[in-house]
């Protein structure tokens, strides 16, 4: 995945914000949670372009749980 370093910004940014979210909430931090807690933001943001970037970022963690 080929990322412009703006939208890379974006998308780690992301996940880093759903990790501390959950470890504020006292929750497991695995990568399941990472990408609910992702997609929950996703569906409660108002801006098309941070709906992609949440997208993109559990995309993109949910996708690279599958390599050894």
């Amino acid at each position: 995945m080929e990322l412009d370093e703006e939208r890379f910004g974006l998308i780690a940014s992301e996940i880093g914000a759903a990790v501390l979210e959950l470890v504020h909430h006292g929750q497991l931090v695995d990568r399941m949670a990472i990408v609910n807690a992702l997609e929950s933001k996703r569906r409660t943001v108002g801006n098309t372009l941070h709906k992609g970037g949440c997208r993109d970022a559990a995309a993109l963690v949910r996708n690279n749980g599958d390599r050894s």
